[in-house]
């Protein structure tokens, strides 16, 4: 296999806004050596990190979700004919059934999915949303016989023709074993299933300002204890627990200072503005600073004294964890999903149970009060990340992953 292999990306996540996800398949196409790999995305809507990519010489294509009305859908089943102009089933019609109308539905999408791998040529295609959201896409590949690697991420409800679709994935990776297991506890199964955990390189979180210097921005008195949790502001994500974990140290810290970073999902301006109410209600405002989305996020996580996860439904991974592990931070975190695979409890971290508020101020009143086991714990925490996670290490099993899926194509 010396030739450069050429692999698109298809990132689907949508809200306006840059999440865990297309950050951390920008970092693996960035760890991959270019003079074996030419990298493509394609995207759903324009994002802001498309800049970053056309940098690393990666070209962007975007997607439609265009769907076709039931109604249509149902006649277009009925007679093939749209289908046949464009060759997309001629070796798959008594496949079509087994998805009925709701595939029919998606065949806008899929056509578009069709011109962008007719333009790119890929050999491979990983798509990085899991089965549902990148439906298109996975069905786009099967038929034009294009290997394919599913990366899944979060603890998805699977229907008949999601479990249909997997039987013909290349290869499916789970994020976490927490994920993994979940989708062979619903019959998600595929030719191969792995895990591959995310990872973050070290130098992306090399802070650039020092510490006193973004707490002063922030309006953090000097000295005072600074918490914060990072990550789109959506009501899963449970920023309103930080705030009234906040309030209950309030009496045992009386300067702790908050500070929530992370930019407004367009499904959760509602959620934001009561988490505004429920601060002012617990009159903590005044020591809650909200700033919205940020890019200086290692400089921010470097002020904190304590990173907060908050996560009040099992989080798939939790890629916030592993940039305040790597920065030497202590980090009080959720216990569920795939959280308690990156912190062993009291060694590299502190895990709570979800949404409860007093288990969280107990957790970050302890770590507050003690500055030497605080530091030790960061320190621990930094070192088993950077061995665990690094880059080096992801890139290098999804290089093996990807040879080993292409080795089996072209021999299957």
């Amino acid at each position: 296999m010396g030739d450069i292999v050429r692999v698109l990306v298809v990132e689907a996540s949508s809200g306006g806004v840059v999440g865990g996800s297309l950050t951390g398949l920008y970092h693996m196409i960035r760890g991959f050596d270019r003079t074996r790999y030419k990298f493509a995305m394609a995207l759903y809507e324009p994002k802001t990190i498309e800049a970053d990519l056309s940098a690393l010489g990666v070209p962007v294509y975007h997607l439609s979700r265009r769907r076709l009305p039931k109604k249509h859908a149902l006649q277009t089943l009925d007679s093939y004919h749209a289908i046949r102009r464009v060759g997309l089933l001629r070796s798959a019609m008594h496949d079509l059934r087994i998805a009925a109308g709701t595939l029919v539905e998606d065949l806008p999408a899929a056509l578009g999915c069709v011109r962008v791998l007719r333009a790119f040529r890929p050999d491979l295609v990983h798509v990085g949303n899991g089965l549902r959201a990148n439906f298109d896409a996975l069905f786009a590949c099967s038929v034009l016989n294009i290997p394919t690697v599913c990366h899944i991420k979060g603890f998805e409800k699977y229907s008949a023709r999601e479990r249909w679709l997997a039987r013909r994935v290349s290869a499916l990776v789970c994020m976490t074993k927490a994920v993994l297991d979940h989708c062979k506890q619903n019959g998600v199964v595929s030719r191969r299933g792995v895990v591959i955990y995310d990872a973050l390189d070290p130098v992306d979180f090399t802070p650039r300002r020092p510490a006193a210097a973004v707490r002063a921005e922030l309006g953090v008195p000097e000295g005072a204890p600074l918490i914060g949790v990072v990550g789109n502001v959506q009501e899963w994500k449970g920023q309103i627990v930080l705030v009234e974990a906040l309030a209950q140290l309030v009496s045992r810290v009386p300067d702790v200072r908050g500070v929530i970073v992370g930019g407004v999902h367009r499904a959760g301006d509602r959620y934001f503005q009561a988490l505004l109410e429920r601060a002012k209600e617990l009159g903590v405002s005044d020591r809650l600073v909200v700033t919205g989305f940020r890019t200086d996020v290692a400089d921010i996580v470097n002020a904190l004294d304590v990173l907060v996860h908050t996560s009040v439904r099992p989080e798939p991974f939790g890629r916030v964890i592993l940039e305040g592990m790597m920065s030497g931070k202590p980090v009080v975190a959720t216990d569920a999903g795939g959280v308690p695979e990156l912190i062993e409890h009291g060694q590299t971290g502190l895990l709570v149970p979800p949404g409860q508020a007093g288990a969280l101020a107990d957790a970050i009143a302890t770590l507050l009060g003690s500055p030497d086991a605080r530091q030790a714990m960061g320190e621990r925490a930094k070192t088993w990340a950077t061995q665990r996670f690094s880059l080096a290490r992801h890139v290098e099993e999804f290089d093996r992953l990807y040879r080993a899926v292409l080795e089996e194509s072209r021999n299957g």
